[in-house]
């Protein structure tokens, strides 16, 4: 039997050597990989698509994609390792000219230049909606100027005394213009320029804003499909007049030259000859990215391949404009009349169920909608909360903050060499200019640890006296602990919005399970011969719980306090993604621009946060350990 089943494991190896690595039932030939850009938009992985089935159907390539910052992609294609960019927005990376002037790469051509960039709002702020019920908030606006009148209608949650302009994305060249045209404008006085952090937590702010009918004024562009999709008027400016105003934020954006540009590795091999001259070809617009991307959002469950096809099945004239030798072309028209492509059941799964996203989203979406008064007041109340702690912290000192943090270090650990090593390393992170990004670190970092404590602490409590409850938690703890802490972010932003109170609540979900859990364990392993002598003594169920089983687990508990004050902290990085600001904006901001030396800055800014932290926390556990040990 033993004989038969390694004969059969061997064969069943063998067989799958052979149909991934020599190719067996594979009988089409490959000119190998091309590797595009996926810098994180609609339209650029649609072009994607496009462009990698006709590789793939035309020319004979496999191809991939490579996910990145546009900063991040540009340096990745001066280095060769992507092949092909389909969407160089040229006046966003402020090394372009000078690389391309250096030859660090090969510009193929222009894929659209007639995109529109600048200052949206909802048609409804303006014209008002009588379907839904919406009254016009700002009939008068039609210009960026005219913005000065309405910042009490764009009312920034963080800071209700000033109005909320959303920005563009930290690294774009765009973002440092949008910024200029609003001090420019003399709206810096009476607005905050939000930065949002990532694309997709701005296309939220809008999308979010738009289904619960609220004003909203910020930054976008096209061709996208939320410009396809909502009904968005974009701001009059001072018409553009020349490149040097532009870029200081006195006139109007023009439309940026989108080129395609490949790798010098990948343009000058001779055999991508022909799919380079293709690339040289290849035109779009922003009403034929529009309206791919629009099909994509009336068609939930359809893949940028699939709308690809549906668009190359469509402007079959295209094909016969970008590939102009007739044998690859014929082969691209034959490739979209193909029947789905039949799965190789050895290497794929071989079914799927059918779930419907789409229909969860939209329910969730409108469970955000209708209880928008509901979060919109909590919301507020952590704000306040942020605002609290923000204006303690304002308050301090650098000197006196110092001076608090070297008595601490010198107190916990009884060594006053301890408290000057805990001032110098504070000490570095006002002398490298972030002190006050450090303050706003801090309040977010807090409030997220107070919540985390209010609410873990008794959880913890309570499943620690409860087999039931326990067996209910532990699965739920399980998978706030393990699911990524990005997916934590979607529903922070749905329910609210962008800035710091969705980074308190996604920090919240992230951090609060280690303090559940130890308190739980840490009451467990009390021993049952001194909760049986207190109750023998005759205290109550609650007496012994306060008086006997919560200072005995102290130690425990206190880990548990130091391990949630520490997930916090590795949070602050990624909640800068949905605009909340501090030294994790300030990461993510030299993370996009490539900028090495500001990226070490800021990180180690965290580090020493976070170091500091941990080791005062771990002062207070030692102390409690000791009074714990002394009482036995």
């Amino acid at each position: 039997m033993k004989r038969v089943l390694s004969v059969l494991l061997t064969a069943i190896l063998a067989v799958g050597i052979c149909v991934q690595f020599t190719g067996c039932g594979n009988s089409s030939s490959s000119k190998g990989e091309i590797k595009f850009a996926d810098v994180g938009w609609d339209s650029v992985r649609f072009n994607n698509a496009v462009a990698g089935l006709i590789a793939q159907s035309g020319y004979g390539y496999t191809w991939s994609e490579t996910s990145g910052s546009t900063p991040i992609m540009h340096e990745a294609l001066t280095k060769g390792e992507i092949d092909v960019n389909m969407e160089e927005w040229t006046d966003n990376i402020q090394s372009y000219a000078t690389d391309l002037k250096a030859g660090l790469f090969q510009e193929m051509g222009t894929n659209f230049d007639d995109n529109i960039q600048g200052f949206y709002v909802p048609r409804y702020v303006i014209e008002g909606d009588a379907s839904r019920g919406i009254e016009p908030m700002a009939p008068d606006l039609k210009t960026v100027q005219d913005l000065k009148k309405y910042a009490s209608l764009f009312k920034d949650p963080e800071d209700p005394s000033k109005g909320r302009i959303y920005g563009a994305i930290p690294g774009w060249e765009v973002n440092e213009i949008m910024k200029k045209k609003v001090s420019f404008n003399g709206l810096d006085a009476m607005y905050n320029y939000f930065q949002p952090g990532s694309d997709s937590a701005l296309s939220a702010a809008f999308t979010s804003a738009y289904q619960k009918g609220e004003p909203i004024v910020g930054y976008y562009w096209s061709p996208t499909w939320l410009l396809g999709k909502l009904d968005m008027v974009l701001l009059g400016d001072v018409p553009y007049t020349d490149a040097a105003s532009y870029k200081e934020g006195r006139t109007a954006c023009p439309s940026v030259d989108v080129t395609i540009a490949t790798s010098n590795l990948f343009a000058n091999n001779p055999n991508n000859a022909d799919y380079c001259s293709f690339l040289k070809r290849y035109r779009t617009s922003s009403a034929l990215i529009n309206e791919a991307l629009a099909y994509m959002q009336d068609n939930p469950g359809v893949s940028y391949t699939d709308t690809a096809k549906w668009f190359l099945t469509k402007h079959q004239d295209l094909v016969n404009q970008w590939v102009q030798d007739p044998d690859k072309a014929e082969a691209v028209k034959a490739s979209l009349g193909l029947t789905e492509k039949k799965k190789n059941y050895f290497l794929q799964f071989p079914f799927q169920l059918p779930i419907d996203v789409t229909s969860f989203d939209t329910s969730v979406k409108s469970f955000a909608s209708s209880g928008a008064a509901f979060f919109n007041a909590q919301k507020n109340g952590i704000n306040s909360l942020i605002s609290a702690i923000s204006g303690i912290l304002s308050i301090i000192p650098w000197w006196l903050m110092m001076a608090l943090v070297f008595v601490a270090g010198w107190k916990m650990n009884h060594k006053i060499r301890t408290g000057v090593l805990y001032a110098v390393l504070l000490s570095v992170i006002g002398m490298i200019g972030l002190w006050d990004m450090m303050y706003e670190t801090l309040s977010i970092v807090i409030a997220s640890v107070l919540i985390s404590l209010l609410l873990g602490l008794p959880i913890g409590v309570l499943i620690s006296g409860s087999d039931r409850a326990n067996r209910i938690v532990r699965p739920i703890l399980d998978t706030m602990q393990t699911m990524p802490v990005f997916v934590y972010l979607i529903p922070a932003v749905l329910f609210y919005g962008l800035g710091k109170a969705p980074a308190v609540i996604a920090t919240l979900v992230y951090a609060i399970v280690p303090v559940i859990r130890l308190t739980s364990h840490g009451i467990r392993q009390v021993d049952p011969e001194v909760v049986e002598a207190a109750k023998s003594f005759g205290s109550t169920r609650m007496q012994t719980l306060w008086k006997v089983q919560i200072p005995q687990a102290m130690p425990t508990i206190l880990t548990g306090v130091n391990q949630t004050l520490m997930m916090a902290m590795s949070m602050v990085v990624t909640c800068s993604m949905i605009g909340a600001s501090g030294l994790g904006m300030e990461v993510l901001i030299s993370v996009n621009r490539i900028e090495i030396g500001r990226g070490l800055l800021a990180g180690s800014a965290v580090v020493i946060v976070a170091i500091l932290m941990d080791r005062m926390t771990q002062g207070i556990l030692k102390k409690g350990e000791k009074k714990t040990d002394g009482k036995q």
